[in-house]
């Protein structure tokens, strides 16, 4: 109560629409669509979609509407209308030649999987996989890449049934933090995700926003929804 502006952070698979087989099949739909442009649209209200996805799958998809777009968990940030820009990456990107082979090597005996390249990093998915196959080429690909990886400028997060690197530092705080500085002091900011990389977002946000996180995980946030059909 009070607030003169409402800044809503919203995560994109799993809170805005629900996961699909493969990364491809998850476009928002004309419901989804007509309700974030009106959002946008509201008075004193600012709408960022932040997401893992890549910037020209948020630009294709997302870009005719009038809000901020922030893709590969913060690297690329594009205002609404705007031009995207990236933060600046530390450390080398030697790991990346070896890491690509490794999961490739894993797609190709892994009927269903796919490796997504990203500009900073990878995402191994499993989704379309036998479940349980599945479930054990991913341990078998951690401590693979663990291995490898080793004292690497690099994490390497479990998803939902996604296995990413991605490069230190590089995460959806950074978008919180930019977000929370450029609002005014008596903004609203509420956030809402699903996954650990949405953990990442809620830690950064300032004293007095509101976190909502989707499904059962166990999370940092204060209010929780059962899934996308509760949004």
């Amino acid at each position: 109560a009070g607030a003169t502006r409402l800044v809503l952070l919203l995560d994109y698979d799993g809170t805005l629409v629900p996961f699909a087989p493969t990364p491809d099949l998850a476009a928002p739909d004309a419901p989804l669509l007509l309700l974030l442009r009106r959002l946008a649209s509201l008075p004193a209200t600012e709408v960022h979609v932040v997401s893992g996805r890549k910037r020209d799958t948020l630009g294709r998809w997302l870009g005719a509407l009038p809000l901020w777009l922030h893709g590969e968990h913060g690297l690329w940030s594009r205002p609404p209308a705007g031009a995207w820009q990236a933060v600046e990456i530390a450390g080398g990107t030697e790991w990346r030649e070896p890491v690509r082979a490794i999961l490739r090597d894993f797609a190709e005996r892994t009927p269903g999987s796919l490796v997504e390249e990203k500009t900073a990093g990878f995402a191994w998915h499993w989704r379309a996989a036998d479940p349980e196959y599945g479930a054990t080429q991913a341990k078998d690909l951690s401590l693979h890449l663990a291995t490898l990886l080793g004292n690497a400028p690099v994490e390497l997060l479990q998803g939902d049934r996604v296995l990413e690197v991605r490069p230190h530092g590089v995460d959806k705080g950074i978008v919180a933090a930019q977000v929370a500085r450029r609002a005014p002091p008596d903004a609203l900011l509420l956030a809402m995700g699903d996954d650990r990389t949405d953990e990442d977002l809620f830690a950064a946000l300032p004293p007095g926003a509101t976190a909502i996180h989707m499904g059962p995980a166990p999370s940092r946030a204060g209010g929780r929804l059962a899934d996308v059909g509760a949004a």
